[in-house]
C-alpha cells in the first residue's frame, strides 16, 4: 500500500465556491478495477479535506495489488472517524462510490458506513438542471469543459484499469504516474465544478434588467409573429456559455461571456405568466387564461376545463409602461425562475 498526501491553499476560480464550501468537507472519489462490487477490488481512494477555510488536504491510499484493498479500506475507515467531517461531496458518489465501499468493506469485514455524513452528490445536482444545462453528457470531464477546467489527465476510468493491471504485472514509475494523476484531478476538480452552481443564484435572485423592447419579425411558416427581448445583467460571474429554451412558455435564454440576452413570445401584444402549479388551476378557453381552484368554483363547468402546464397562464399587456416601470422586473424574475 501506498499513500500519498499533499496540500495546497484554495484560490477558488469563483466566489459560489467559498460560499459553497465549509471546514469539515470531504471530497471523495475512488477507482476500481470494474464495476461489479463482489468481483471488482478497489485500487484507488482519493480524499480531499477542507481543514479550514482557506486549506485543502489531499490524501490518496493506493493499493499496488489487489491484497493491498483491506488496507487502504481500513486506512480509510480510520480517517473517517478521525477527522471531523461534517459532509461528504462526490460525484455519482451516492450510486457508485459510497456503495461500492460499503460492499467492498463487508467482504472483508470492515465497517464503512456514511449514515452519520451529510451527503452531496454533484452529478445527481447538476442533471436536476439538465433542462437548463443542455450539455452532450453530466460526466465530469464534460461539465469541466464546460466550464473551461483544463486538466493535465487525459484518460478515462475505464480505460486505467488495463494500466492498472499491468502495473500489478510489472510496477513502473510511468503507469503509477498517470493512475495517481487521474484520481487526484477528479477528487481535486470537483471543487471546482461547485462554481456550475452559480446559475443557480442567477435564476433565482430578482432579475437585473438593462433593458427591454418589442421585436416584431416574420417567423419561418412567413407569419408576423413579435417577442420581447431583454438584456440583463448577472448578480455574479457566469461560468461557460449558455442557451436554453424553457419547454412550456418558448422563452430562450442565451448567457455569454459579456451579455446575457432573453427572449419572451408574444401574443397580440400580450406576455404569458405561467404558474408551476397547474392541479390548482382551470383554464377558461373562451378568455383564454388561467384561474386558481378557489376562484373557478363560480365558474359553469361548460366554460372551463382542467389546467395542463401549458394553459397554465394569465396574461400581461407588454405595453411603453409596462417596460419602463416596475412591473418588467418583476415578469423577467418570473420567467427566470421558470428555468429552474
Amino acid at each position: 500500500m501506498q499513500i500519498w498526501s499533499d496540500t495546497k491553499q484554495l484560490h477558488p476560480r469563483h466566489s459560489i465556491i467559498c460560499e459553497f464550501l465549509h471546514p469539515g468537507d470531504l471530497f471523495l472519489d475512488i477507482e476500481t478495477t470494474g464495476l461489479s462490487r463482489s468481483r471488482h477490488p478497489i485500487y484507488l481512494i482519493g480524499m480531499t479535506f477542507v481543514t479550514d477555510e482557506h486549506t485543502l488536504s489531499i490524501q490518496q491510499l493506493f493499493a499496488e495489488n489487489p491484497t493491498d484493498e483491506p488496507f487502504i479500506l481500513t486506512h480509510f475507515a480510520k480517517l473517517l472517524h478521525t477527522l471531523d467531517i461534517k459532509r461528504i461531496i462526490t460525484f455519482n458518489g451516492n450510486s457508485f462510490d459510497l456503495p461500492f465501499l460499503r460492499e467492498r468493506g463487508k467482504l472483508h469485514a470492515i465497517s464503512l458506513d456514511f449514515d452519520c455524513f451529510a451527503l452531496f452528490d454533484i452529478y445527481k445536482e447538476v442533471l436536476r438542471r439538465k433542462n437548463t444545462l443542455q450539455l452532450p453528457n453530466y460526466r465530469q470531464k464534460t461539465i469541466e469543459q464546460f466550464l473551461g477546467i483544463c486538466r493535465e489527465d487525459k484518460f478515462s476510468g475505464g480505460e486505467l484499469i488495463k494500466i492498472y493491471e499491468n502495473y500489478v504485472k510489472c510496477p513502473n514509475e510511468a503507469s503509477l504516474h498517470l493512475l495517481k494523476l487521474h484520481n487526484y484531478e477528479d477528487v481535486l476538480g470537483m471543487i471546482d465544478l461547485l462554481e456550475i452552481f452559480a446559475y443557480d443564484l442567477f435564476f433565482s435572485a430578482p432579475a437585473r434588467v438593462v433593458s427591454a423592447c418589442v421585436e416584431h419579425y416574420t417567423d419561418v411558416k412567413g407569419n408576423p409573429a413579435e417577442e420581447l427581448i431583454a438584456t440583463l445583467s448577472a448578480p455574479c460571474a457566469l461560468p461557460g456559455t449558455l442557451s436554453c429554451t424553457q419547454p412550456v412558455s418558448g422563452a430562450y435564454l442565451h448567457v455569454g461571456h459579456t451579455q446575457i440576452r432573453l427572449r419572451v413570445p408574444l401574443y397580440h401584444g400580450m406576455a404569458r405568466l405561467y404558474y408551476l402549479d397547474y392541479k390548482n388551476y382551470y383554464y377558461l378557453p373562451e378568455e383564454d387564461m388561467a384561474i386558481h381552484k378557489s376562484d373557478a368554483t363560480y365558474v359553469d363547468k361548460a366554460h372551463k376545463e382542467k389546467a395542463t402546464t401549458e394553459t397554465c397562464y394569465s396574461k400581461v399587456a407588454v405595453t411603453d409602461a409596462f417596460l419602463h416601470s416596475d412591473q418588467i422586473t418583476e415578469y423577467i424574475t418570473h420567467v427566470l425562475h421558470s428555468f429552474q
